[in-house]
C-alpha cells in the first residue's frame, strides 16, 4: 500500500515522544510526522509541545494541555489521565482499551502501522528476526539457541537506527519479539507472522496491556508464545484511518 507523500515540509513544530532510552518505536514519531503530515518536528517537553505521538505517554499529558494527540496510548490499563478533551485535540489513540472513557470521534491504531512506507518493500534475507524489548536480555539467547542451520536468524537491536531496524524487520520471514513495535512493524509489512513473548521486566510497566490495546485496534486476539499473523484487511483499515489523521494534522499547520 502506498500513500500520498507531501512534496514540501513546513517549518519545525515542537513535538513530544518518549526518548529517555533509545528505542526505535518511539523514534518513529518524528519520521512519520514528516512523511505523512509534511511537518518537520523538534523534540520538546510535553508542556511546550504542540503534539504528542506514539508510545505509552498519555499519562504524561498535564491538565489543560492544548495540543494534539496522534496514536499514543496508556502505559497502565487503569491509570487516571489528566487529559482534557475540551483543550486537547485527539486525532488517534493507540487502541480501544486506552480510549475507554475518552469522549469523541478519533482513529484507533498505532502509527507504527505506517512504518513500512518509510523504507518500502524489502527482499527477504532471514528466516527469523528476533526483536527484543529494550529491557529484555533473555529473548535473544533463548531463540538463537533454538534455531539451527540451515535456518537463518537476525538479531535486531531496538536501539539501532530506526530505518535500519525497519528494513531488517521487513527482510525477515518471521518475527519473534517482546517489543510492541516489533509486533506492529511486522504487521505493517503485509502481515509477517510474529510471535510475542512478554519480558518479565516489563511487568512493572504495564505488562501486556499495550499489546492487548493494539491488538484490539486491529480486532485480533492477542496470544503469547504462538506464531500468529494479523489480518491484512483489518490492518489496512487502520492504516487508512491513521493516514487521514496525519493528513488532518498537517492541514492545520498549512493554514498557519
Amino acid at each position: 500500500m502506498k500513500f500520498f507523500k507531501r512534496h514540501e515540509a513546513s517549518p519545525s513544530i515542537r513535538a513530544y515522544w518518549w526518548r529517555e532510552v533509545p528505542n526505535f518505536g518511539d523514534a518513529l514519531a518524528p519520521l512519520l510526522l514528516e512523511r505523512f503530515a509534511g511537518l518537520k518536528v523538534v523534540w520538546d517537553t510535553i508542556s511546550h509541545s504542540s503534539i504528542a505521538s506514539i508510545g505509552s505517554i498519555l499519562e504524561h499529558i498535564p491538565p489543560l494541555w492544548d495540543g494534539y494527540i496522534l496514536g499514543s496510548g496508556k502505559l497502565f490499563e487503569f491509570s487516571r489521565l489528566h487529559l482534557h478533551t475540551k483543550t486537547a485535540t485527539i486525532l488517534a489513540i493507540r487502541g480501544p482499551l486506552s480510549a475507554r472513557g475518552i469522549p469523541g470521534s478519533f482513529a484507533l491504531g498505532d502509527p507504527g502501522l505506517l512504518a513500512d512506507e518509510l523504507v518500502g518493500p524489502q527482499e527477504k534475507q532471514w528466516d527469523l528476526g528476533i526483536v527484543p524489548h529494550w529491557q529484555d536480555d533473555t529473548l535473544v539467547p533463548k531463540f538463537t539457541s533454538l534455531i539451527q542451520a540451515p535456518h537463518t536468524v537476525k538479531v535486531i537491536r531496538p536501539n539501532d537506527d530506526p530505518l535500519t531496524i525497519l528494513r531488517q524487520i521487513g527482510a525477515c520471514r518471521r518475527i519473534v519479539t517482546s517489543s510492541l513495535h516489533g509486533m506492529i512493524v511486522a504487521d505493517a509489512f503485509g502481515g509477517i507472522p510474529r510471535r510475542v513473548e512478554i519480558c518479565p521486566r516489563m511487568m512493572k510497566d504495564g505488562g501486556d496491556f499495550k499489546f492487548r490495546d493494539y491488538s484490539a485496534s486491529i480486532r485480533t486476539p492477542f496470544v503469547v508464545g504462538e506464531m500468529t499473523e494479523a489480518s491484512r484487511f483489518r490492518v489496512e483499515d487502520v492504516q487508512f484511518a491513521l493516514f487521514d489523521a496525519y493528513r488532518s494534522f498537517g492541514a492545520v499547520f498549512e493554514k498557519q
